[in-house]
């Protein structure tokens, strides 16, 4: 009777031992890729073209600012406006400017008065040539104040082109150096590439044709590089170079800031 109780004993103890082992893992099997090597995803250097990033920018832009400190009396122009070179977009107060070109001309006067003074007197020619030379200098007061006048009190269109920005209303005072218009050609683009690299450059020239897709239209466009930047600049720590590309025809839709992919064929 006592060995039936202690097989049934033992029994029990071997079922809860099981039962409170912990479980042991699954081993996963591993796949190695190269010859036990980490996967990297290096693309291939096409030897017959080089791509790049672009954006859409007119042929000319600027960006207009005053030379001077200046209140604002009058802004002749509002975005979408489109101007012709000269045409006169701001102007400023110019109270201060026309007394200073006032003064001017009164110091020429008087320096005219005196040299023709020295004449009827019949004092020699140095006495002559130093009053001859102080109406020169008068002069050159004059024109240098009204060059002032001109310049630091009116903004003016240096091209044709259409009112992109305006920061600026009547009445505002404007400080050198603030862009007050930003003025683009919109009737005509280039691509300029953005981040093609120094270890491609080399292989670009002008007149290579190039392919542009242009990712708003959804279209590819044929055009030809027209210049290499003959110095870089940096993204991201990489040392870039900026190419330009004109399209064989400019489609409708085309648009300022609009990005592009550019494939430049080196081997055409």
């Amino acid at each position: 009777m006592k060995k039936k109780y202690l097989s049934i004993l033992i029994l029990m103890a071997l079922f809860l031992s099981a039962c409170t082992s912990p479980a042991q893992p699954t081993a996963i099997p591993t796949v190695s890729l190269d010859g036990g090597n980490t996967a990297t995803n290096n693309e291939s250097s096409d030897e017959d073209s080089v791509s790049a990033s672009a954006v859409i920018v007119p042929e000319n832009d600027a960006q207009l600012s005053f030379s001077a400190v200046g209140r604002v009396t009058a802004v002749d122009v509002k975005v979408g406006d489109k101007v012709t070179a000269g045409q006169t977009l701001v102007m400023l107060d110019t109270t201060i400017q026309e007394a200073r070109v006032r003064e001017a001309e009164a110091t020429l006067l008087a320096a005219q008065v005196q040299l023709q003074y020295n004449k009827r007197l019949g004092l020699d020619e140095i006495h002559l040539q130093t009053a001859d030379a102080e109406v020169a200098r008068t002069q050159a007061l004059v024109d240098s104040a009204k060059a002032v006048l001109a310049s630091q009190s009116t903004l003016s269109a240096p091209f044709d082109g259409t009112i992109v920005s305006l920061d600026v209303a009547p009445a505002e005072v404007v400080v050198p150096g603030s862009v007050v218009i930003v003025l683009g050609d919109l009737a005509s683009y280039k691509i300029e590439t953005t981040d093609l690299s120094e270890r491609d450059v080399t292989r670009v020239q002008i007149g290579q044709p190039a392919t542009v897709f242009i990712e708003a239209l959804g279209e590819e466009f044929s055009g030809n590089v027209t210049d290499v930047a003959r110095i870089s600049t940096t993204l991201g720590g990489d040392v870039i170079y900026k190419v330009t590309i004109r399209l064989d025809n400019q489609p409708q839709g085309l648009l300022w800031g609009m990005s592009a992919d550019v494939e430049i064929h080196t081997n055409e």
